[in-house]
């Protein structure tokens, strides 16, 4: 949905202000969104904390650290139920938003 008033110019950003976002760009990772995801899922995560594993979930991937084991390796820094989540989400947040740890 567009600002009423809009006009397409050529030299725009990926969105403008006024308009309304439903989610981050296309094969971008946002960790903020993703700890607000996992916060959806399980209402008792704290969003620092949510953030925090997300941006390690990141990092593992990055690193190379399998999607199927993504969990386990944040449960080696925290707690077992958070880690679970936010790796399930972070895992579902690339699938959504073809975002490729490797690229």
């Amino acid at each position: 949905m567009r600002a009423v008033g809009h006009r397409e110019q050529p030299h725009r950003s990926a969105w403008v202000e006024g308009e309304r976002v439903f989610g981050p760009p296309s094969g971008s990772f946002d960790a903020d969104w993703v700890a607000s995801a996992a916060q959806s899922v399980d209402g008792s995560l704290d969003h620092a904390l949510a953030a925090d594993l997300a941006r390690q979930a990141w990092s593992a991937l990055r690193a190379g650290v399998p999607a199927a084991s993504l969990a386990e390796h944040l449960r080696g820094q925290h707690d077992g139920a958070a880690a679970d989540v936010v790796a399930a989400v972070a895992v579902e947040f690339c699938t959504l938003y073809a975002v490729d740890p490797r690229a």
